[in-house]
């Protein structure tokens, strides 16, 4: 099983889905963007939808900006039910940020992580859900 059909697995896309995508560059892993598609059944979408998406799959590489603005802006679109996926470079790529990074931002956007996975050689996610109330 490759690291991309693993990850989609792990990350819980079931068919019917509608899955955001934020930040899709260049560099971004494209097996993982097809297994998306393939499981889901339905095209990732790049902008706003009429309703709040299933799962936000956000790449995000250190020079892109701030990411705790990122993850609030990203929460505002969020419903209870929303997982948001953020997908970092990992340590050899240019662009890489710790988990601590992360699990800060993360914390101080409001949002709770909720496991992290390696995606491939390139990538790896951190899941996130807002908080329980």
């Amino acid at each position: 099983m490759s690291a991309s059909i693993a990850a989609v697995i792990r990350f819980g896309f079931r068919p019917g889905q509608v899955v955001r995508e934020i930040g899709h560059g260049t560099d971004a892993d494209e097996p993982l963007r097809a297994e998306v598609a393939a499981v889901t059944g339905t095209a990732l979408t790049g902008g706003s939808t009429l309703r709040a998406p299933d799962i936000l799959l956000v790449w995000w590489r250190g020079a892109d900006g701030d990411l705790e603005d990122r993850l609030l802006s990203c929460a505002e679109a969020m419903a209870p039910r929303t997982r948001l996926w953020l997908l970092t470079p990992t340590a050899v790529r240019p662009g890489h940020l710790d988990g601590q990074q992360v699990a800060a931002a993360a914390g101080r956007a409001g949002l709770a992580i909720i496991g992290r996975v390696e995606v491939s050689g390139d990538w790896h996610a951190a899941g996130m859900r807002l908080p329980d109330h």
